[in-house]
């Protein structure tokens, strides 16, 4: 299951949208729509233009943590944690093989990595390894600490 909404860019999956669209934004580029760092330039000018901090979270559709984390994403402390964010979901297994020269390193999913203003990564990055059991009271807290955006109201 991939979480999502869309300014401008067809999302992985039509009825997958931000559970919270007026707290926190989430897409999911698809290789075939380009260049990895072309799109992550373009999808953080989307997130200044809305205001938000932009983020990569990657992700897999067979990873007990990943889904979980997506299906909580609609709980209130998540809709706070994520709060101000401007995820860019990407597919971990579609986007591995041409994440050379991008500055990201996966060693596992999920892995969410904090974007420059040109939408390279900062070196600021989280991993589900920070919260343990995989439940909004666990996730909620490691993740509003590292999201830029979430302590804006």
């Amino acid at each position: 299951m991939s979480p999502i909404g869309n300014p401008g860019y067809p999302s992985k999956s039509a009825a997958a949208e931000s559970p919270s669209p007026e707290h926190f934004s989430m897409v999911a580029p698809h290789p075939r729509q380009g260049d990895l760092k072309t799109l992550l330039a373009d999808h953080t000018q989307w997130a200044a233009q809305l205001g938000r901090s932009p983020c990569v979270e990657f992700s897999a559709d067979w990873c007990p943590p990943c889904v979980a984390l997506a299906d909580s994403l609609a709980v209130p402390r998540m809709v706070e944690a994520f709060r101000g964010t401007y995820i860019v979901w990407l597919d971990y297994d579609e986007w591995k093989d041409l994440l050379s020269g991008t500055g990201f390193t996966v060693i596992g999913v999920p892995t969410f990595f904090e974007l420059d203003g040109a939408g390279a990564p900062t070196g600021r990055l989280i991993t589900g390894a920070a919260w343990g059991e995989d439940i909004p009271e666990n996730m909620a807290p490691p993740l509003r600490e590292f999201f830029p955006g979430a302590s804006q109201p």
